[in-house]
């Protein structure tokens, strides 16, 4: 009988290890900035409401480099099994029309992600 392993750490988890990445770079000097956002997460009916009215949009970006020269990086990152919603497709679409710079990262391990997050920031600067 064949043993398969599956990977079922949280999209959260690959996030912490970029912004982790992210805030050691900055810590460095290198000439950036970045903001990470939880859209996804779990709200009640109320937190949601407040969410919305208060400008959350769908769709945006897990992480935001901002970039030196007002450039700004958007990065979508993905799980090996997860893909973009529509609201996020729609959403990537219309910030590259405005010619904002979006990228969707898939990678097997947290570690894997803050390295391609990594080289995809350093080719930006």
């Amino acid at each position: 009988m064949e043993t398969r392993v599956v990977d079922t750490t949280p999209e959260w988890r690959y996030q912490a290890a970029v912004i982790a990445r992210l805030h050691d770079m900055e810590d460095r000097g290198l000439p950036f900035t970045c903001a990470g956002d939880m859209n996804r997460a779990k709200r009640n009916k109320r937190e949601r409401m407040e969410a919305k009215v208060t400008g959350m949009t769908a769709g945006e970006a897990d992480v935001r480099v901002y970039l030196f020269g007002g450039r700004l990086l958007s990065i979508e990152l993905k799980t090996p099994k997860g893909s973009r919603s529509k609201a996020q497709k729609d959403r990537h679409k219309k910030l590259a029309h405005l010619g904002f710079i979006v990228v969707t990262i898939k990678a097997d391990t947290p570690e894997e992600m803050a390295d391609e997050v990594e080289r995809i920031v350093r080719d930006h600067l």
